[in-house]
């Protein structure tokens, strides 16, 4: 009986398929990473202004009515030697019958269809004057370059301040499909008209089975929705201030946001 040899060919052709292997290696790779980055940053993201500049690339300042000088940027505070997101409104001599707001857009969806627990930290930076002004976090399916609470659905939750001092209260409402349903007032106007003084405010927000919601304010819980839904499965994050007409310059600051999976 005789034994058949096969002989292996080598040369080019063997180089060749190693290279064509070798690149479509690197390609498969290529695309595993940047789907797992890309779905790592729509379950989870964090934000602390680090570099010291607003980055375009996730943040889309967003301004509504006339101002005599309105800012969104990235400064250094020097008390906590940090940079924070400043937003900042001087509505001196502009329009009476305008509302001014000043804010920042993420671009990055947020994914509410399962759970998720979005934190961000408030400063109302001691107001001497907080009559009138606002700060809020918006979270809104609708993409805008104006206010999102002229959209058609939103979850929002704010801080107002009262006047005539430092004194503000929370509101926490969303609007469906154009309605407007207020969750949470702080007892205004009843048995709340002098509201109460705030600082550094940690507001967590802890999307539930279903699109039940909960509002955690410095790790006190202050709002259950129990039977209130969210309206919409995604979401962007606005920051956003708010000021009437005829005062000074006034700001308030944003920092360490974090978007993650809830546990």
């Amino acid at each position: 009986m005789s034994v058949r040899r096969i002989k292996v060919r080598g040369g080019k052709l063997g180089i060749s398929q190693c290279l064509v292997f070798f690149l479509v290696t690197i390609f498969f790779l290529v695309i595993i990473i940047f789907t797992n980055a890309a779905a790592s940053e729509l379950t989870g993201w964090s934000e602390t202004f680090s570099q010291g500049r607003l980055d375009l690339a996730h943040w889309q300042p967003t301004f509504e009515g006339d101002c005599r000088d309105c800012s969104v940027s990235v400064v250094n505070a020097i008390e906590q030697d940090d940079f924070q997101l400043r937003l900042l409104a001087d509505t001196l001599g502009t329009q009476d019958d305008s509302i001014k707001f000043i804010g920042a857009r993420n671009t990055r969806l947020i994914d509410l269809s399962k759970a998720t627990r979005i934190s961000v930290e408030l400063d109302w930076n001691k107001q001497i004057n907080g009559s009138y002004l606002s700060a809020a976090l918006i979270l809104s399916p609708h993409k805008t370059k104006q206010n999102p609470l002229k959209t058609s659905d939103w979850l929002k939750i704010e801080y107002v301040g009262v006047p005539p001092g430092q004194n503000a209260r929370m509101i926490i409402s969303f609007m469906a499909k154009g309605r407007v349903r207020t969750l949470y007032t702080e007892g205004w106007p009843d048995t709340n008209r002098t509201g109460r003084k705030i600082a550094l405010q940690k507001i967590t927000v802890v999307l539930l089975d279903r699109s039940l919601f909960q509002v955690w304010e410095n790790a006190q819980l202050i709002y259950d929705s129990k039977l209130d839904k969210l309206p919409f499965r995604e979401a962007y994050l606005y920051l956003q201030l708010s000021s009437h007409s005829n005062y000074s310059a006034r700001s308030v600051y944003f920092d360490n946001i974090r978007v993650t999976g809830d546990n």
